[in-house]
């Protein structure tokens, strides 16, 4: 194996003293680019109030029905959270889904109308007991406003490349309790934690990406470097570089990025580009959000985005609940009910997290103190 080469001189990308946390949102532009810092929240409902009524396209009638969906969305996810039966619960955190989704919708093309908003989604059973068999189907039209087709064009910029895709596609794309899905399916993890650090050269005027794995962790879930560069989908070209430390692989990127006297203001489209290769969680304790790459060789397009997995997860489960309990009963008695469950708890506050961002384009996180 030829000998790794030094990581590019720089230092950390630091505005005021402070280094720039990877963000989706790392830098917001008035007159010119300033670093915004995350928020720490009690009650992400009122931030979702307030970013309604911050928008200013959205007005009048049209933000009162914005601001309709956000009362339906939380009167729906208290009731799923505080309900003792699961069966009760996907159904319920669904439709609250569902309105989170119509409300950033509607907020961001309020002249849209959603009176006759479809799913966009519907469900096709496998034969016998086969829950993992089932596939949920994505609809497409330029006659109705389908919910899903229109989120997914509004947050990622493209339609769905897929007509179907099967629940057991869908389990190991979610990243909460995935540990609980190699337990259940005798496979290996998929889901790898990642640093995400930006460096700068300043007399060059140049910064770039550096990622950091825990060597350990990556040699047990990849076979190789160039195996994690390929399967996590890392967009551009990278080069692993040597550790000081030993104790971790370090991928950097190849191809710098030119600024001209203020590193802040190539951030955000630096820190952009990486979005589609990152999964993260929300927690309430340091560092509030932990991100991953997702490492599959054979999704090819039915590779969703983190939100996407999730909301196509909860329709199809609402749809288990309404129309087959019997089977969610006995699918949450086998092999995968407890990643189900794990599902259910916890993946409705990341989506709300997550929406909550994307609505006002800012990271937030859960505090027990506001600061």
């Amino acid at each position: 194996m030829a000998k790794l080469k030094s990581p590019r001189p720089g230092e950390r990308l630091r505005v005021r003293g402070l280094a720039v946390p990877y963000s989706f949102w790392p830098a917001r532009k008035t007159t010119r680019w300033k670093m915004q810092r995350r928020l720490y929240v009690r009650d992400p409902w009122a931030i979702l109030n307030e970013a309604v009524y911050r928008t200013k396209g959205c007005k009048g009638k049209d933000r009162d029905e914005a601001l309709a969906y956000i009362e339906q969305a939380e009167e729906y996810f208290n009731a799923g959270i505080e309900g003792k039966r699961p069966a009760v619960k996907p159904v319920l955190l669904y439709y609250s889904m569902l309105n989170l989704a119509k409300c950033l919708i509607k907020v961001r093309n309020p002249s849209l109308d959603m009176s006759h908003a479809f799913h966009g989604l519907s469900v096709s059973h496998a034969t016998g007991w086969a829950v993992l068999g089932d596939r949920v189907a994505v609809k497409s039209s330029t006659a109705n406003v389908n919910v899903f087709e229109r989120l997914l064009k509004q947050l990622e910029g493209s339609s769905p490349g897929f007509g179907k895709i099967k629940v057991g596609e869908l389990l190991p794309q979610i990243v909460v309790g995935h540990r609980l899905w190699t337990y259940g399916s005798h496979k290996n993890e998929k889901f790898l934690a990642v640093a995400v650090k930006c460096f700068v050269n300043s007399k060059k005027e140049r910064a770039w990406i550096r990622l950091e794995f825990d060597r350990g962790e990556a040699r047990s879930t990849v076979k190789s470097v160039q195996e994690l560069i390929r399967d996590s989908h890392l967009p551009g070209r990278w080069r692993q570089v040597q550790d000081t430390r030993r104790n971790r692989i370090i991928l950097e990127q190849r191809k710098m990025t030119k600024y001209n006297h203020r590193s802040i203001d190539c951030v955000q489209e630096l820190f952009q580009r990486l979005r589609s290769a990152l999964w993260c969680t929300v927690t309430s304790s340091k560092p509030h959000r932990a991100y991953y790459v997702f490492l599959d060789s054979k999704l090819g397009p039915k590779r969703l985005p983190q939100w996407a997995a999730m909301y196509i997860l909860f329709y199809y489960l609402s749809d288990l609940t309404r129309y087959r309990p019997h089977l969610f009963d006995r699918f949450v008695a086998m092999r995968y009910g407890p990643q189900i469950e794990t599902i259910l708890d916890e993946c409705p506050r990341q989506f709300l997290y997550l929406m909550a961002s994307e609505l006002l384009e800012r990271d937030f996180a859960p505090a027990g103190i506001a600061v």
